[in-house]
């Protein structure tokens, strides 16, 4: 019996399981995955069926495809940064115009991606994902296309290229990546090291997340005082300036609540004071940062955003153990 005793203790034990990572893959990525792949499903499905931009169906289809990404939006790395994935889905802000120009020539050249929507990947980002389609749907420099004309095609391309996206990033996550995360610090793990890295890892993906919100999603809107830029909001065409970032800010939360140990005193009113200024704007394009009180409201988000972040930073990782890491945006 004691030759057994020594010779179990010599067995390296498994590494426990981190309730936090354990937290966000069940709470957050497994749920947001699967809604995001049913819903470009639903969107493929409703474009092939009518992919005029008038059909209300497609519309619908679009907008819950747009609200199930920012589910899982914050999820800045793994199986969503390979292969510029993320850029794939959702290339915003497009600061230089590409968009427009890209559109416009694969539009006008009758390229063969549109008669074969498997080499639809092929093409650049600012023509693929959601924003692109938004694009076809709501810009009247596009959305005037018959249902034999290339615009019909871009779109039906589009969408099925969208959905095989999103299925390869949900397949890469349950075949593995989940399991990266699960086992951070075992032997045979070379990716994360010990639990730590792994915490670090998201939580620097949320404060990446957070610090968009302030200079992009926000503050690409509003510019500087003597010159707003109320065309540059994201979802602007389709008015959804407003609720994309209502829906950020409720994913941000999901995912620090899911990350946050017991114990730790980041709470929900941190979040739900910001969520509940946003949801009071009124203004679903912010196109009234050129109105002095409508700048106001969005800058006193913007200000009570930034003190959240200073607040997550310190609170959580203090909780965590971990700082923040290099992310997407350093160098920007």
């Amino acid at each position: 019996m004691r030759i057994l005793t020594a010779l179990l203790l010599l067995v390296p034990l498994a590494a426990q399981a981190d309730p936090a990572i354990d937290r966000v893959l069940g709470q957050v990525v497994t749920p947001g995955l699967s809604r995001f792949v049913a819903a470009t499903d639903a969107l493929d499905q409703a474009a092939q069926a009518d992919c005029r931009a008038e059909s209300a169906d497609l519309r619908t289809a679009w907008n819950g495809a747009m609200d199930a990404w920012f589910a899982i939006a914050d999820l800045r790395f793994g199986p969503l940064e390979d292969g510029a994935r993320r850029q794939v889905i959702a290339y915003w802000p497009d600061k230089s115009g590409h968009r427009p120009k890209a559109l416009s020539r694969i539009l006008s050249s009758q390229d063969p991606a549109l008669t074969t929507p498997e080499r639809y990947g092929e093409q650049p980002v600012s023509v693929r994902g959601l924003y692109a389609i938004e694009a076809m749907l709501y810009d009247p420099r596009f959305n005037t296309y018959g249902a034999t004309d290339p615009g019909c095609a871009l779109v039906r391309a589009a969408t099925a290229d969208l959905a095989r996206t999103a299925r390869d990033v949900a397949t890469d996550w349950n075949t593995g990546f989940a399991e990266t995360l699960r086992t951070a610090g075992e032997a045979g793990n070379p990716r994360f090291l010990d639990e730590i890295e792994a915490r670090q890892v998201i939580f620097t993906a949320l404060l990446t997340s957070l610090q968009f919100d302030i200079t992009e999603r926000l503050g690409l809107p509003l510019g500087t005082p003597d010159t707003p830029r109320p065309t540059r909001a994201e979802g602007r065409l389709s008015q959804r300036s407003q609720h994309n970032l209502e829906l950020a800010l409720a994913a941000h939360q999901a995912l620090a609540l899911a990350l946050v140990p017991e114990g730790a005193t980041m709470t929900e009113e941190d979040f739900e004071r910001v969520r509940w200024m946003a949801s009071k704007l009124d203004d679903p394009d912010f196109s009234a940062v050129e109105d002095p009180m409508g700048r106001f409201r969005l800058e006193a988000v913007q200000t009570a955003l930034t003190l959240l972040r200073a607040e997550a930073n310190e609170e959580l990782s203090a909780a965590l153990g971990v700082t923040m890491g290099l992310n997407a945006l350093d160098g920007d």
